[in-house]
């Protein structure tokens, strides 16, 4: 599967792939490390459904236990709580945070990670099933653009209530690995400030971000307020980076629920609308050769993708209309020499 082009637009093949970057922590691996270097996972959660259908952000008791086949990886109580904004009120299960406990991490020799964020469906839909495929598959392509995103691992998660009043649920979902492994990768730490203005990130790696928004269709993020991403400083590149995360908002998901910020002129999810900074005719030309050359990359991901056809055909049109947009010279311009102050 390609994406079609745009006549005499360049078609470079390029096969880039994020490999874990360990051992950068105390001269440790993490856990989360160690998770990428397996095919299939399975992790269980055993805690009160009572208590974390409450919703409100507190962590409570949990087993924890990871398995690989028949090996266990991990069998230990932590921590669990809800998490995210919209998803917590419409969700069946929230996105949820599990938190390991310090001291277990280091009688196992693992990096001081100790949180990790699951995305899982939100009921036992095979439409929900799906959304979560797809953001899977936003995260695997931002990795295909930068280094400086998030990883995630595919995971079999199944939820059992300890109070015994509720059936176990089993949802297909992912890990998302540590805002502060993610910063050491970048050699940098998360800055933890409540403000924070776009003009003072790295404008290179700006650009691709707010492109990649572009591209998904989403517009469920701030720089401001740091909303859905982590702002990192890397004192070595004198550099501060913005990395995004959730993305059920975008409308190459389409999530039932998703509607755009009503302060923008768009009427859809679907719609796309560019809110980066004005690009100089130089900057628009080094930007459009990277994701046309990431072009084949993005689309062998696709393939890969664990999507049913017409889901694939979907994504592939969305994805389609992006490149129309980027390939063309002229179109590209107007696009992205258009500001919008966000």
């Amino acid at each position: 599967m390609s994406f079609k082009s745009t006549p005499g637009a360049p078609l470079i093949a390029v096969f880039f792939a994020v490999l874990p970057l360990i051992g950068f922590a105390q001269g440790k691996v993490s856990f989360f490390d160690h998770l990428l270097t397996y095919d299939s996972v399975e992790v269980t959660i055993a805690a009160s459904f009572k208590d974390l259908f409450k919703k409100n952000d507190t962590y409570i008791p949990a087993k924890l236990t990871v398995k690989v086949g028949t090996e266990v990886l991990m069998d230990t109580m932590g921590e669990i709580r809800s998490r995210g904004n919209s998803r917590k009120t419409i969700c069946f299960m929230p996105p949820t945070k599990i938190r390991i406990n310090k001291d277990y991490l280091k009688q196992r020799g693992w990096a001081d990670y100790p949180t990790l964020k699951i995305v899982n469906a939100c009921s036992f839909t095979e439409l929900a099933e799906s959304y979560v495929q797809v953001e899977h598959l936003i995260y695997k392509i931002y990795n295909t653009l930068t280094e400086r995103s998030f990883r995630d691992k595919a995971v079999k998660l199944i939820y059992l209530d300890s109070d015994g009043k509720k059936k176990p649920s089993s949802f297909d979902g992912f890990l998302i690995e540590h805002e502060d492994q993610l910063a050491a990768r970048m050699a940098g730490e998360v800055l933890n400030i409540t403000y924070f203005k776009s003009e003072a990130l790295d404008r290179q790696a700006y650009i691709i971000f707010t492109m990649f928004q572009y591209l998904i269709g989403n517009t469920d993020w701030k720089v401001l307020n740091k909303h859905n991403l982590e702002v990192v400083k890397v004192p070595g590149e004198r550099a501060v980076y913005a990395v995004p995360y959730d993305f059920d908002y975008a409308g190459i998901i389409n999530t039932t629920y998703a509607v755009p910020n009503d302060k923008l002129s768009i009427k859809s999810v679907r719609d796309r609308i560019y809110l980066g900074p004005c690009q100089t005719q130089e900057e628009l030309k080094e930007s459009r050769d990277l994701f046309i050359t990431k072009k084949d990359a993005i689309a062998s991901l696709l393939v890969k993708a664990n999507l049913n056809e017409r889901q694939r055909d979907g994504i592939h049109d969305f994805i389609s209309k992006f490149y129309d947009v980027i390939e063309d010279e002229m179109m590209a311009t107007r696009v992205f020499t258009n500001c919008i102050d966000y």
